[in-house]
């Protein structure tokens, strides 16, 4: 048999039991090639008035963040890959090949494997690429056709990084099989990831993951104001840190003391499978910890998509309460004469009008000399939340008292001062309170708004400058570009100018497609994360079969083998699970407190979404493995 021969029967094997890497690999393929066609492919070219430069440059930094998380991925699928053939590849050494034509057989059989992989993607990529555009847009909320296009670019910026990536860790497999001895190969499918324990270093590595663990999840805890970044940076690192550790140190300790205490291991024959899992846990701590660490990264995406996607909503309702906004800064316009102007084309649902008085900075105490602050008095927003049917809970403000009018955000790490004080001039008011109630709509987000009572308003009005503000909302706004005509003649005296709301939705369509991008990732991450597992489940299918070949010669009954099998796999994918899910709480609640929202039914039923998909994955490694276990007994 040829070179070629058997690296295509190899080949043929290889996709069979490396079934779950393919996948992976083809559906990263596919997801990298439709990130690429948005941006490349003329149907897309609709978007330009939804600002598509940053649609653009938002789905290259995915991209990018992509990429890097595909490098480890395939760096690691690569390594599984061959350490499962390096005993096989040791017989071929003494069947008479050298480590010469073994590294062309194994480039060969790895080349195939990722080119079927690649085209599989790129395929399903081609196929369902107007089915992913419609998608991304329809979550996006953004509402344009889209047509089929094809364009090569995407292609050869998906094939051009897969090749690279994937043909670096070829060449890494060659040197290594160059570079090994026959006894190596013979034994690489059960090289040790760690030495021989040493009981110091044990117990300084359990005590650093747990001190680590807990310092990272205080620093998630802390993240408002002004230190949230420093403090989100120092969690990752020490939740990684403490995740790593934990795995190498705190939980196979665990498993050793329960070995030794025959009340736990020799009931419901625990004896069968506990022994051999704490061996797995200490040779594979490394495996552990990166399957864990992607599953509290892909919750805390979802977790942000979920968030971005909450706080949009809000900031886009702040901005829907009116349609149209007209601003007059000499007070020539009435809003009677404008509503009359609009309802000739579209009939308004309501509106109402305000008087803002635009003090200069040196008035405020404060050190922003360049933010605008400007008054409005209570009368008019009392009218005016009526008219707009919008809440208004307070009272008569006193002369002292002042409410501030904030905005929607999407998302801040300044600190949130609550019942502080204002200085105005040589005045101290008290702030009442801090509203997000969008009483001047838009407008509301460009300037510091403060309301007064009318006495104060009076007093400060001849300080500053008087802006007058007519606010509409159409009972129809999708039809506002028929008001447009008129609404912009208003503005050619250069003293008016006019906001409409849908200027600000399409400039940020960007967040949109953001938080649809994050939904993509987290079902990559969940993917690969359980890919991994399973693929190291499959690698030591091989080791177990002897094992239990010899505990059924010893009179264990199948059926007991079976449970114990079960058991084993079932840990390795609940124990990671397990630690996501306490992990991923502080994550998602540091991610809430910078977002100002509450995420814990995020977390909830993304950690249920999480357990449903490993229960799934877990039943199917189970069945392959009992399948692959007993079928090799038999072959014997």
């Amino acid at each position: 048999m040829s070179l070629f021969s058997l690296a295509v029967s190899n080949f043929k094997r290889s996709v069979r039991e490396f079934s779950m890497l393919v996948l992976s690999l083809a559906f990263s393929v596919f997801i990298f090639f439709n990130f690429q066609n948005v941006i490349y492919s003329r149907a897309m070219d609709v978007l330009l008035e939804f600002r598509k430069d940053l649609i653009d440059s938002v789905i290259q930094a995915a991209s990018i963040v992509f990429v890097v998380f595909l490098f480890f991925f395939i760096w690691y699928a690569t390594n599984v890959f061959l350490n499962q053939r390096k005993k096989e590849i040791g017989i071929y050494i003494f069947m008479g090949l050298d480590n010469r034509r073994i590294s062309r057989m194994y480039a060969l059989e790895s080349a195939m494997v990722g080119l079927f992989a690649l085209l599989s993607g790129l395929l399903l990529g081609l196929l369902f690429s107007k089915l992913f555009q419609m998608l991304l847009l329809k979550l996006s909320e953004i509402s344009v056709d889209v047509e089929f296009s094809f364009s090569l670019p995407p292609v050869l910026n998906t094939a051009g990084m897969f090749v690279i990536i994937y043909g670096l860790m070829i060449l890494k497999g060659c040197w290594t099989l160059k570079n090994s001895s026959v006894l190596n190969l013979l034994s690489g499918a059960k090289q040790k990831e760690i030495g021989k324990e040493n009981k110091i270093l044990t117990v300084l590595r359990i005590g650093a993951g747990t001190a680590a663990l807990i310092l990272g999840y205080l620093a998630a805890l802390d993240t408002e104001g002004y230190q949230a970044l420093i403090r989100m940076i120092q969690a990752v690192v020490l939740v990684i840190l403490g995740v790593y550790l934990l795995y190498s140190g705190l939980i196979p300790a665990i498993l050793r003391v329960l070995t030794k205490s025959k009340n736990f291991l020799y009931r419901k024959e625990r004896t069968l499978w506990v022994n051999n899992l704490a061996f797995r846990i200490r040779k594979n701590y490394r495996t552990y910890a990166m399957v864990t660490i992607l599953m509290i990264c892909s919750v805390t995406v979802i977790a942000l998509s979920i968030a971005l996607k909450q706080r949009y909503d809000k900031a886009a309702n702040f901005d829907r309460v009116y349609t149209c906004q007209v601003l007059n800064y000499d007070g020539t316009l009435a809003g009677e004469e404008i509503l009359q102007g609009i309802q000739k084309e579209n009939p308004v649902e309501y509106w109402n009008e305000y008087t803002l008085l635009s003090l200069p900075s040196e008035l405020f105490h404060t050190k922003y000399d360049q933010v605008m602050y400007v008054l409005v008095p209570y009368s008019q927003v009392k009218e005016g939340a009526k008219r707009a049917d919008l809440d208004f809970p307070y009272k008569e403000l006193k002369d002292n008292q002042v409410v501030d009018l904030f905005h929607e955000i999407l998302f801040s790490m300044a600190e949130v001062s609550e019942n502080d004080s204002v200085e105005i001039g040589e005045k101290t008011y008290e702030e009442l309170d801090i509203t997000t109630t969008p009483y001047l709509g838009k407008i509301q987000t460009y300037a510091e708004m403060y309301m007064v009572s009318d006495k104060t308003w009076e007093e400060l009005k001849n300080q500053g400058t008087e802006i007058y503000v007519y606010n509409y909302r159409l009972k129809n706004p999708e039809n506002i570009n028929a008001s447009k005509s008129y609404l912009n003649n208003l503005t050619k005296d250069g003293m008016t100018g006019v906001s409409y709301t849908e200027d600000t939705l399409n400039e940020d369509s960007y967040i949109r497609v953001t938080y649809s991008l994050c939904l993509f990732m987290f079902v990559t991450l969940m993917l690969a994360a359980g890919s991994i597992i399973f693929l190291k489940i499959g690698n030591e299918n091989y080791e177990d079969a002897q094992r239990y070949e010899i505990l059924e010669k010893i009179g264990v009954s199948r059926k007991a083998l079976g449970k114990a099998v079960r058991n084993e796999i079932c840990f390795a994918y609940y124990c990671p699970f397990l630690l996501m899910t306490v992990t991923s709480y502080f994550s998602v609640k540091a991610l809430g407190n910078i977002m100002r929202e509450d995420l814990i039914r995020v977390n909830f039923w993304s950690a249920l979404f999480v357990l449903i998909l490993f229960t799934f994955i877990c039943g199917l490694s189970v069945r392959r493995a009992k399948r692959k276990i007993f079928a090799l007994k038999k072959e014997r």
